[in-house]
């Protein structure tokens, strides 16, 4: 389903960056991992990180990334290291990041510890701009170039109601106030074939770049990417908060703003925070109270 989703997007201001070429955490997992590295001017050198469990660390080392990974990892293992210590180096430079298996969990998680003194071996290097002729010739470049967001919202839309057959409209006013944070409400229905129907209502009263990140998102949400364990409520109903984090991986934040990149806009942040229901939440104030 997601990859219907995907092979469906047509051909065919949160406000831009001033610098929109700059690399954005989402490149990280987009971009073909030779490519990644060539751009960030890293390199990878297999190690002995010793016994505490470090999978691969990123240092930098004359200036240049460094990628440390543990002797044994597997090809798969070895992609989703350099890409997650990168897709985090993008989003906020550090001389020293380490990364570790989740705690009982699947992943992988990135940490930047206290102390870089035995390792940084100089300041971060800036990352590097100018990434935007690198998609050119991929399938995430922007199919009629780059575009205004209202725009892409507009287009977004089109392709939601055309393709996938589903519905993008506001939250009716008569619902406000919202509670604090929500940003869209987000459900499917399922035709006979399976194929996922998006049903997203958005706040109206978010800036132009924000809406069309969170709509990206909502239909990734609706069209069964990985959500990375999280499930909808009882009626089938996802509340997406307005609050974002940097794309850390395949799964929804990717597919979401990928897709808002193919129609034309370079999008922000894009691993939106999914919320407890509204009637779960004032549950818990009331408890503690």
């Amino acid at each position: 389903m997601q990859n219907r989703a995907l092979g469906l997007v047509p051909e065919q201001s949160r406000h831009q960056d001033s610098a929109p070429g700059r690399m954005r955490a989402h490149d990280a997992w987009a971009l073909e991992l030779s490519v990644l590295m060539d751009t960030m001017n890293a390199r990878a050198v297999a190690i002995d990180l010793g016994q505490q469990g470090m999978q691969a660390a990123l240092t930098v080392v004359s200036g240049r990334l460094c990628v440390l990974l543990r002797v044994g990892l597997s090809e798969q293992e070895t992609a989703v290291a350099i890409r997650s210590l990168l897709g985090r180096y993008i989003h906020r430079p550090a001389s020293l990041l380490t990364l570790w298996p989740e705690t009982g969990g699947q992943g992988v998680v990135v940490k930047e510890p206290d102390d870089a003194s035995d390792w940084g071996q100089g300041d971060p290097p800036e990352v590097p701009a100018d990434v935007l002729p690198l998609y050119e010739a991929g399938n995430w470049a922007p199919k009629d170039g780059w575009r205004s967001d209202d725009e892409v919202w507009e287009n977004l839309k089109q392709f939601t109601a055309d393709h996938l057959k589903g519905v993008v409209e506001y939250i009716p006013e008569d619902m406000y106030p919202l509670p604090d944070g929500l940003g869209a409400v987000v459900a499917a229905g399922y035709d006979s074939e399976g194929m996922a129907h998006p049903l997203v209502f958005l706040r109206g009263d978010l800036p132009a770049g924000l809406r069309v990140d969170l709509l990206g998102f909502s239909i990734a949400l609706a069209v069964g990417a990985d959500r990375g364990g999280r499930e909808p409520d009882e009626n089938g109903i996802f509340y997406v908060g307005t609050d974002a984090g940097p794309v850390g991986g395949p799964g929804v934040a990717l597919l979401g703003a990928l897709m808002v990149q193919r129609l034309g806009r370079r999008p922000g942040d894009c691993d939106f925070r999914l919320l407890d229901p509204p009637e779960e939440v004032g549950r818990e104030q009331e408890s503690a109270a």
